[in-house]
């Protein structure tokens, strides 16, 4: 099989053929002419990760690009996104999307992409004894992408869709994860969605988004991660391939500090047609995944909250002591979920990040409630910290779960990418992370969690019917008394006379009500009347 891909790998090199063996000397005419061309460039061995397994079954192909929804030009929100759906869902000069479908179907093969603030991903998978003939169709889309008008016109109502009736109108929880955004980085580039803004998409042209990709995707800001049975025939000829990507990229200007608000600021998204009220809580930080605190914050945050675990305190208070909703989490930086799985996706890290919770949909009458109950808790761990029964508690189930993020290989060579990204050699995050907790104890975490967290100066977006209601008794501090339809134990009744009068440090004109049709409608959409 290898013998067989070097020599589809060989016809596919754009090196030019070697000449015929001199068999006298040249005379004096050639032996003045200029220099052959030298060899065409590769991409340099620091952007490229292996993750050679000779005995695994699939081979597959991770670009991440340095690019994400942050370079979207001003009023052409949504532009890297729709560029690198453009090109999975657009076929290749070479196959029409049809064509480019029917091609994969037989080799059980995936392209598929992924755009963050920060990020754009192209992942390729296939079975090795398919890699030859998969290969090349891979590669045309990353740099021969067939890019026609219909297909633009196509695809651009398809995102238009995703964001006004998916993101806006169907799901209520990614709604709210995106509104917190948009208040934590208002005029900042991660200000906006990566599906972007109705009024970007509809002034994207097919002609612009061509020279946006070529701005953005192009070689200094791209990196590759190869897994499976890779030989070194592929990997010489992944390198020179993304060596033609277009070479001038687009200055990338730094990024504006956010600033954390004082005290509590509620954004309420007015949504007539949903049944419960989703809750999300955020603010900006000062520090990423590559800083020493981070580990810290990490332990703080998974203690509270880890994702779609039981273990953490505002699961116990609001979903296992009191049933008010599915699941309540916290996170150290932003999160996206792999697929259906429970685990983070890799190559999303962005140059700034932000903490947040995230309390999923309550009943209408108990979401003042669940607000109070999880910064009431947030703010416990703040000012008291973690014990170190429980840190011991939490970093044992860490040390055991951790690796389980990485069981394919995808996974895997995405983590291999980001510590890449992170400077940290072949180090996995789960070593990373591991390492440095065992040389925490409660004090320094709680030293890091002052420095980084609060609940009382917060962004908080909340999606739910009737929203003036409840933004009325939000800005009065009202109580927020909750019944049960079945008996709770009296030490939670006792509590929740406690949470229903916990002080939230709102005040009235710092909460708001926005319709549900003007979100992401624009870029300054918050600001919008």
């Amino acid at each position: 099989m290898r013998r067989a891909l070097a020599v589809a790998l060989a016809a596919l090199s754009c090196t030019r053929a070697a000449p015929p063996p001199v068999t006298a000397p040249p005379r004096a005419e050639e032996a003045r002419a200029p220099d052959r061309p030298a060899p065409p460039p590769s991409l340099s061995e620091d952007r490229v990760v292996l993750l050679r397994a000779p005995a695994a079954q699939d081979v597959v192909i991770r670009v991440v690009f340095d690019a994400g929804s942050a370079d979207d030009p001003a009023g052409s929100e949504g532009a890297t996104h729709l560029a690198a759906q453009w090109m999975v869902e657009g076929g290749t000069q070479a196959l029409s999307f049809a064509e480019f479908s029917r091609a994969l179907f037989p080799m059980a093969a995936t392209v598929e992409v992924q755009v963050d603030r920060d990020s754009t991903t192209f992942v390729g998978r296939v079975h090795r004894d398919n890699l030859a003939r998969f290969y090349p169709i891979f590669r045309d889309v990353l740099l021969r992408p067939r890019l026609a008008d219909d297909d633009f016109t196509r695809l651009r109502a398809q995102v238009r869709s995703a964001l006004t009736m998916e993101l806006r109108g169907a799901d209520d929880e990614a709604l709210g994860r995106e509104v917190i955004q948009s208040l934590i980085y208002q005029n900042h580039p991660y200000g906006h969605p990566p599906l972007g803004t109705e009024r970007g998409l509809d002034a994207v042209t097919a002609e612009s988004l061509r020279a946006h990709r070529d701005a953005v995707l192009c070689r200094d800001r791209v990196r590759v991660g190869l897994a499976g049975d890779v030989s070194d025939e592929l990997v010489e000829t992944v390198r020179r391939d993304l060596a033609t990507l277009p070479a001038r990229c687009a200055e990338r200007p730094p990024l504006p500090v956010p600033t954390r608000p004082s005290g509590l600021h509620v954004v309420l998204i007015d949504k007539p047609a949903a049944s419960a009220t989703a809750i999300s809580v955020g603010f900006p930080l000062a520090i990423t995944r590559r800083d020493d605190d981070h580990a810290a914050l990490r332990l703080a945050t998974d203690y509270l909250g880890l994702h779609r675990q039981s273990l953490g305190v505002l699961y116990q208070t609001i979903r296992e002591a009191r049933g008010l909703n599915y699941g309540d989490y916290a996170y150290a930086e932003h999160f996206a979920q792999e697929g259906w799985t429970r685990f983070p996706r890799t190559n999303i890290q962005r140059r700034q990040q932000y903490a947040s919770l995230w309390i999923r949909p309550v009943p209408v009458p108990a979401a003042h409630f669940a607000l109070r109950a999880a910064l009431r808790a947030t703010q416990a761990v703040v000012d008291h910290g973690v014990t170190q029964e429980d840190l011991a508690r939490v970093r044992t189930f860490l040390d055991g779960y951790a690796p389980l993020q990485m069981q394919t290989a995808s996974a895997r060579l995405g983590d291999a990418l980001d510590a890449q990204h992170n400077g940290w050699g072949s180090e996995t995050w789960a070593a990373h992370m591991r390492a440095r907790w065992q040389s925490l104890d409660a004090a320094a975490v709680q030293a890091a969690v002052t420095r980084h967290l609060t609940a009382r100066d917060a962004w908080v977006a909340i999606i739910a019917p009737n929203a003036s209601a409840l933004a009325t008794a939000l800005g009065t501090n009202a109580p927020s008394p909750i019944t049960y339809d079945s008996p709770k134990p009296a030490a939670v009744l006792a509590e929740d006379q406690i949470i229903s009068t916990y002080p939230l440090t709102v005040r009235p004109e710092d909460v708001r009500v926005v319709p549900l049709d003007r979100v992401f409608r624009e870029r300054d959409w918050l600001r919008a009347e």
